[in-house]
């Protein structure tokens, strides 16, 4: 059985204090690389993102690229994530063929991103609380991500957005598997276990 980590830090490259808390990550967690609304090229993201997913092989962190399996294949990713909103992979292979070599994740915002999300396997349910990265967002209600949660209990499901250790105790239930975020890794240390 493969190990999944509780905890996923999503690393944005082109940020520069994401730098110092990528190198205090253990083998317990994870790393999504992601950009955001960055106009750059694709195929410059990924060659900036280079040194540090030879970084996670060499410390065996488990990471997850943007949806391009060139590149997963290319950096031996541990998965793939999916831009839920827009639904579409860089290529038109069946999701259930990509998921025989890779994990599929994605974000869901609502009921409709939810029932969408039946193909994937990493559900990251989000904004969970308020966030120092996106402070516009209206984080969901208690009762709406829980039925989130409910909705897509057959998945790996973790909460993202203002999650930290202190108040992951809050959210925490049965189909809960473990929290993703990028400031918490900055404020309250890093991989403990939950």
């Amino acid at each position: 059985m493969v190990h999944i980590p509780n905890e996923w830090f999503f690393f944005n490259p082109y940020v520069k204090s994401n730098y110092k808390i990528l190198k205090k990550i253990s083998r317990k967690t994870g790393i999504v690389f992601f950009k955001n609304n960055n106009t750059n090229p694709q195929s410059e993201f990924f060659f900036t993102i280079k040194p540090y997913i030879d970084w996670c092989r060499k410390k065996r962190i488990k990471f997850i690229l943007p949806s391009s399996l060139y590149w997963a294949n290319k950096y031996k990713a541990f998965g793939i994530f999916v831009d839920n909103k827009k639904r579409k992979l860089n290529f038109s292979i069946n999701l259930k063929t990509i998921k025989k070599k890779y994990f599929i994740a994605t974000k869901v915002h609502n009921i409709f991103e939810g029932l969408n999300s039946s193909d994937c396997d990493f559900i990251f349910i989000s904004p969970v609380f308020k966030t120092n990265s996106f402070p516009k967002k209206k984080p969901l209600s208690r009762y709406f991500f829980l039925s989130l949660c409910l909705l897509m209990k057959k998945k790996k499901i973790f909460a993202l957005g203002g999650v930290n250790k202190l108040n992951y105790k809050k959210l925490k239930n049965k189909n809960i598997h473990g929290f993703g975020g990028i400031s918490n890794f900055n404020y309250f240390g890093i991989s403990n276990d939950i």
